[in-house]
């Protein structure tokens, strides 16, 4: 993955491991009676007939499979957006700058949590803690915990969309800027991450059937239990304001006028389409009509 696109999921998969989409252990209540569907097709009077797709922003290589019904909406779009520019530059360069601290990560830890912490980092990763000493908790979670779950060489449902999008040389547009990225990121103190990427560590095995979980409802196109699982978590009304509601909110309207001018292929995080200030819910509250679309 180039040093451009990585810093986009440096953000991305940072929020997820910190903690704020991981879900406490329990059963959901969605509905039967949720459509199950990844792609979706919006269309209604003074917008151009347009589709929104969740991605899962990495997943392990053999997991992944891009459906023919997604790449023939996007070829059949004229234009393809995404929640940031995965080629910026400015993008890299400010999470790279963003993502060092001046103090070393011990000094963020008691003296028994840092011992687990380098002891995790040495047995199971096979790393040497020297090399991570003065990279934020956040990223750290991203950098050496990720890979341990899903496999040092994932695929991305974002990036292979971007190249799909670049051959059939379509207008790329994104949502946001890479101020308002780092921004999400730097909102979580350097407190709250250490103690959320400890938890992480200490529920390490916990963690990994989570994210088998998460992916096998993706797998199955059932984003309603998905969302679910991630509203189940504790502390999860702030973090799904900043993460997803206020988010969704914001989007609507660039989202909205991209449709208006060109029939458009919207692709953002699954958690993003479901719930009553998802996209599709907020959509459907202007009058729009968002059905899913299942071949």
């Amino acid at each position: 993955m180039g040093t451009y696109k990585a810093a986009f999921f440096s953000v991305s998969l940072a929020i997820v491991l910190l903690g704020l989409v991981w879900p406490k252990v329990g059963s959901c209540d969605t509905p039967e009676t949720k459509e199950k569907s990844l792609l979706w097709k919006v269309s209604g009077k003074g917008i151009k007939t347009s589709y929104l797709y969740g991605t899962f922003h990495l997943v392990p290589k053999d997991q992944f499979s891009l459906p023919r019904k997604v790449t023939q909406k996007l070829e059949k779009s004229e234009t393809v957006v995404f929640e940031v520019d995965l080629d910026s530059p400015k993008l890299s360069r400010m999470i790279s700058k963003s993502m060092h601290m001046a103090k070393p990560i011990e000094s963020l830890m008691t003296v028994q949590d840092y011992t687990l912490f380098a002891k995790f980092v040495r047995d199971s990763l096979e790393r040497n803690m020297q090399t991570f000493r003065y990279i934020k908790p956040a990223f750290l979670g991203q950098l050496l915990l990720y890979p341990k779950l899903l496999g040092y060489n994932p695929e991305s449902y974002d990036l292979a969309l971007l190249n799909l999008a670049k051959k059939e040389r379509k207008d790329i547009q994104s949502l946001e800027t890479p101020e308002e990225q780092v921004a999400l990121f730097e909102k979580t103190s350097l407190e709250t991450q250490t103690s959320q990427l400890l938890q992480n560590i200490k529920q390490f095995d916990r963690q990994r059937k989570l994210m088998k979980g998460m992916l096998t409802l993706y797998q199955q196109e059932d984003i309603y239990s998905l969302y679910d699982l991630i509203k189940a978590q504790s502390g999860s009304e702030d973090s799904e304001d900043l993460l997803l509601n206020e988010r969704n909110e914001k989007w609507m309207a660039p989202l909205l006028a991209m449709m208006q001018k060109s029939s458009s292929f919207v692709a953002v995080g699954a958690a993003h389409l479901p719930g009553e200030q998802g996209l599709i819910q907020l959509l459907r509250n202007q009058g729009y009509k968002v059905e899913p679309v299942l071949r």
